[in-house]
């Protein structure tokens, strides 16, 4: 048996550590809190560990101790009645589309790209990115993730919206060169900005990815050029490839190969590259990822609603050994980015497409959205576990909401996650040691005021 705990913190304490929290980064590395007496604690460790009756001791932005009974911390949350897991991990978004959201939804893809979504982007201003991203970042923190990729425009202002946040987040300038000789050198100087720009920052959270758009967008030297420059910087790679069963015919007709057989011929794939969607994947060309270690984003809600034509092979990806993770992608073609969302979506595609309701079992699925996620950007050492000595990236779920009553046990609480919670029972999210929100309140982002002015921004984007 766990001997008992000590007795919750008074709520004066609470409140008080809620008025005079600050969360600046150098401060964050320096705070001491105590999670006490959570009812479970999904480790996500290598043996998938659940705990129950367990605390956790953060020192310096670090996870410093897991057990019972644990002591100190200038501040503490109660745990009781949650469980705590690692925050979720989104691989692949683009994060200002928050505010197309609702847009242009039932539409084939090509009339969706090119009636709404491309007109509307040629609009689109840092000021404009920045609303949609701090929105963006405002669902997420509310929805239990906590750290992201993100593949879209003006990354400059869409880093200012994620350091007022509190998140931790990869940004990219997306690379579209049209096969034109300009034009590739025009992209190439917007990436080679933003890199240093990002660089300049020295916020441990924020960094950076080279992402070209994707193969049917950019010129072979455009994308190695990409490759070069992610391999100089160590940073991430990330791509769209083979995304549709028209996308993938038109590139066969031209070039006489699939996607993948290209990218494997001109020496572009890499363990750096995120290839997201992937959606149409020989087992020849799921042994070339292997071979390459390329990592995957898969993302299944907007693969099913814009209906690409297929279903992404993670069985066989998985069986190969390859990274898999998972991505809301925007919302313009997902309509949120709520992580625990497209879990349940992930599992229940590969179940209904396999005729089998064994393949994505809800632990491999969680997989996915934590640790499997750090590993795709390269963070599987800092974060997308419940481990001491990694940084404290952790999100608390209030089990006190009837889609989450009752559980029946360990071997329960994992299900109940993947399948039952949603984001609106997140508690708490806690970044780098830095809680972002507790007990549903926000601590680093004004809701109202993000609402209203991302409201403001659409309106003059669609106008």
């Amino acid at each position: 048996m766990i001997s008992p705990f000590n007795p919750p913190a008074p709520r004066s304490l609470i409140n008080a550590y809620l008025e005079r929290i600050t969360f600046s980064a150098q401060e964050a590395r320096a705070l001491s809190v105590l999670i006490r007496d959570c009812d479970w604690v999904v480790t996500q460790n290598p043996s998938r560990e659940v705990l129950r009756k367990c605390s956790v001791r953060i020192e310096e932005g670090k996870i410093a101790e897991i057990g019972s009974s644990l002591q100190g911390g200038e501040h503490v949350i109660d745990g009781s009645g949650k469980v705590l897991l690692p925050g979720l991990v989104n691989t692949h978004t683009h994060l200002s589309m928050t505010l197309m959201r609702g847009f242009a939804d039932d539409m084939q893809l090509q009339e969706w790209l090119e009636t709404k979504i491309w007109p509307l982007e040629q609009k689109l201003t840092g000021e404009i990115c920045y609303h949609g991203a701090l929105l963006g970042c405002l669902e997420m923190v509310e929805s239990g993730t906590t750290c992201f990729m993100d593949m879209y425009f003006y990354p400059e202002d869409v880093s200012k919206a994620v350091k007022e946040s509190g998140l931790r987040g990869i940004l990219s300038h997306a690379i579209i060169d049209l096969f034109d000789a300009e034009r590739s050198k025009n992209q190439r100087k917007l990436t080679q900005d933003a890199l240093t720009f990002i660089k300049g920052l020295k916020e441990s959270r924020i960094g950076f990815a080279v992402a070209p758009h994707a193969p049917y967008t950019c010129s072979e030297e455009t994308l190695l050029w990409s490759k070069e420059v992610a391999e100089k910087e160590h940073v991430p790679l990330h791509t769209h490839v083979a995304e549709t069963r028209q996308e993938q015919a038109k590139f066969e007709r031209e070039k006489g190969m699939s996607e993948v057989e290209y990218l494997d011929k001109i020496g572009f794939l890499s363990p750096r590259l995120v290839a997201v969607h992937s959606v149409f994947l020989t087992r020849s060309e799921v042994g070339l990822y292997a071979k390459h270690q390329v990592k995957v984003s898969h993302c299944p809600v907007s693969n099913m609603k814009l209906v690409g034509g297929g279903v992404t092979p993670i069985p066989e990806m998985r069986a190969h050994n390859v990274t898999v993770s998972l991505g809301t992608d925007g919302a313009a073609s997902n309509n949120c980015l709520d992580m625990f969302d497209t879990m349940k979506i992930c599992a229940l595609e590969q179940k209904t497409h396999h005729w089998n309701p064994t393949i994505m079992p809800a632990q491999e699925v969680l997989d996915l959205a934590t640790i499997e996620g750090a590993r795709a950007l390269g963070l599987e050492d800092k974060v997308g576990s419940v481990e001491e000595g990694k940084e404290a990236d952790l999100i608390l779920v209030d089990l006190r909401s009837p889609n989450l009553v009752p559980i029946h046990g360990k071997s329960t609480v994992i299900s109940d996650l993947v399948y039952a919670a949603k984001g609106f029972n997140v508690d708490t999210t806690i970044v780098q040691g830095n809680p972002l929100m507790v007990n549903r309140k926000l601590l680093t982002l004004d809701r109202d005021k993000i609402m209203r002015e991302a409201s403001e921004a659409a309106l003059r984007l669609t106008d």
